[in-house]
């Protein structure tokens, strides 16, 4: 097995690079969104190259996440680990924000509209913060990083990409989640799917009422509480 989070999602766009990944709905808007593995992977190399390009993100700098449980937050974090930076519970040297915009980087802001497809803001952002949104767009869908990272370069705080990987519990299923993916546990769940070859949908807003032809229509194997 990849010792390495980018190279295990590799093995798993080669896997099955066409099936769906990660499906997301939010009950409140509407809105659903289905990623294939290939597709997530082009999102996270367009991501991967802005952060190296326009924020000169370095191997061993942090990331934090301060998204809803949103698709973003996947991209963010398989990004982050692809330039060799680790996401960090904390105050990160970069951070993503919705548009609440109140979690913020110590060097720099990237906000998201929380859009469909990435939307940019429809109206100015405060000086200081870059909207991913007018931005992720004009780089290219393949990244090859300068430095990549090892087994033993932090991925979560303390924890290495090499511990991640070691102690995630491979997920074959389909599974039906409500958490953020990008938390301590929510990263274990999501590596643990992408070892396993599992796949996600990912539900904001969940509308009680629609759980059971959810599970239904998107042939869901089992659905995890929190």
């Amino acid at each position: 097995m990849s010792r390495v989070l980018p190279e295990l999602f590799g093995t798993a766009v080669r896997r099955d690079g066409a099936g769906p990944f990660l499906t997301y709905y939010d009950d409140a808007t509407g809105e659903r969104i289905e990623l294939s593995a290939l597709t997530t992977a082009n999102w996270v190399a367009k991501t991967a190259n802005l952060l190296v390009d326009e924020y000169d993100l370095e191997p061993g700098e942090t990331v934090a996440i301060g998204l809803p449980p949103h698709w973003l937050g996947v991209v963010w974090a398989l990004s982050t680990w692809s330039v060799g930076a680790a996401l960090t519970s904390g105050t990160g040297s970069l951070a993503i924000t919705g548009p609440d915009l109140t979690v913020r980087g110590e060097r720099e802001t990237i906000a998201s509209a929380l859009l469909p497809l990435g939307g940019r803001f429809r109206e100015p952002l405060p000086d200081g913060i870059h909207d991913y949104g007018a931005e992720v767009y004009n780089h290219p869908d393949v990244f090859v990083p300068f430095d990549p990272p090892a087994p033993s370069s932090p991925a979560y705080d303390d924890l290495t990409h090499e511990d991640l990987i070691g102690t995630a519990e491979p997920v074959a299923d389909r599974i039906l989640v409500t958490r953020d993916l990008t938390t301590r546990d929510g990263v274990a769940l999501l590596v643990g799917v992408i070892s396993g070859g599992g796949s996600i949908v990912l539900c904001r807003n969940l509308d009680a009422a629609k759980l059971e032809r959810r599970v239904t229509d998107e042939k869901v194997d089992r659905v995890l509480e929190g």
